[in-house]
């Protein structure tokens, strides 16, 4: 084990290197970095909000997934309907103005029965992962299928990366332990040379119904695969593309108690006659997502002033905590959040229940 350090004394970055690999080691308040910018400002630009009657009559109601390719356009899925001439993906300009429509809900070519991942890439191909069909879809920015490709049922879910490998989800059974873990795994274009990234133990449904959903989570951005694993603590790996550990982001944090409130509300609602399992403690962080000059933004449990709103610990792309920021992202089934060519793309939901997809300028200072 190796020490490293770098800046003045009140912005020293603690380093270590275990194993060859670099551990950023961050604490509770962020590092002050000469020339390193402590402030994010946000300035609205637009909203696509499904409120709207016109945004209604393009046919988005809901927002599950959405994405922005390299000209600021927005490609929003909104899984609502089995109809076959219902659309899945529906594409706005970098204004809010609504394009065009494509892909429908089926078995046959180009066409998506569950929506497990969704996302653009370098050469603007929109890719989805259709866990049903079990197969990765790719269409260009016109909604023109491209090509498919077929998996197996070995793979949990399938996405492509930009070196023609493949990153999948694969569920494994220990029959002796009576265990059932999830694993993050690497392989090549033809499915050969599988490789483990991470891998996560799932819950034990036996100890009652779970109230906490578990952290298990991976993003491509900035051309290199992070994973997030609340079992290791506050603590996210970076992986480039080869599936090669090149960092480890790890922070202290102060425990937060499961709030009483909640626990009372389980209670009240299941009785005691449904066993419940409620952990003492909050997991360290939510969620996460990054920007495409690496910064990553970690959700915590931690609320903000506003209704919705939660405080985001920022690091640069050496992994160094510099800032945290109050945010208002919807975090469902995924943190609902982009950023991207100095913008931020986020979901909120209204008052009333709808959703909004919201973009902001980005201005570092």
């Amino acid at each position: 084990m190796m020490f490293v350090s770098c800046g003045q004394k009140q912005d020293k970055v603690e380093r270590i290197i275990e194993d060859g690999v670099e551990v950023v080691l961050n604490h509770l308040e962020p590092y002050r970095i000469k020339g390193e910018p402590s402030n994010l400002l946000l300035e609205e630009e637009l909203s696509i909000d499904t409120e709207s009657k016109e945004i209604e009559e393009a046919g988005l109601v809901d927002i599950d997934y959405f994405d922005i390719d390299s000209e600021g356009n927005i490609y929003i899925v909104n899984i609502v309907s089995t109809e076959p001439e219902y659309k899945l993906v529906l594409k706005f300009d970098r204004k809010g103005k609504f394009i065009s429509s494509f892909g429908r809900n089926g078995q046959g070519p180009g066409e998506v029965q569950f929506v497990l991942y969704f996302g653009i890439d370098s050469q603007d191909r929109i890719i989805i992962s259709d866990h049903r069909n079990k197969k990765v879809l790719f269409f260009s920015k016109d909604g023109g299928l491209i090509k498919e490709t077929a998996y197996g049922l070995y793979f949990f879910s399938l996405f492509p990366l930009e070196n023609e490998k493949y990153l999948f989800i694969r569920n494994l059974t220990d029959l002796e332990n009576n265990s059932t873990s999830r694993s993050l795994r690497i392989c090549n274009s033809r499915f050969e040379g599988r490789k483990e990234l991470d891998t996560y133990l799932l819950y034990d449904p036996s100890r009652g119904m779970q109230v906490v959903s578990d952290i298990f989570e991976w993003r491509i951005f900035n051309r290199n695969i992070y994973a997030a694993n609340d079992q290791r603590g506050y603590e996210i790996l970076m992986y480039d593309l080869d599936g090669n550990l090149r960092r480890k982001i790890k922070k202290e944090y102060t425990p937060l108690k499961y709030p009483e409130d909640l626990k009372k509300r389980y209670i009240e609602r299941y009785g005691t006659t449904r066993k419940i399992y409620i952990p003492d403690n909050l997991p360290p962080f939510q969620s996460f997502f990054g920007d495409d000059e690496g910064r990553l933004f970690v959700m915590t449990y931690e609320k903000g002033e506003k209704p919705g709103e939660y405080v985001f610990d920022v690091f640069n792309s050496e992994g160094v905590f510099i800032l945290r920021k109050n945010l208002i992202i919807l975090n469902n089934w995924e943190l609902q959040a982009k950023a991207k060519r100095g913008h931020l793309y986020c979901v909120r939901e209204k008052e009333s229940g709808y959703k909004e997809l919201v973009v902001y300028k980005m201005r570092w200072e």
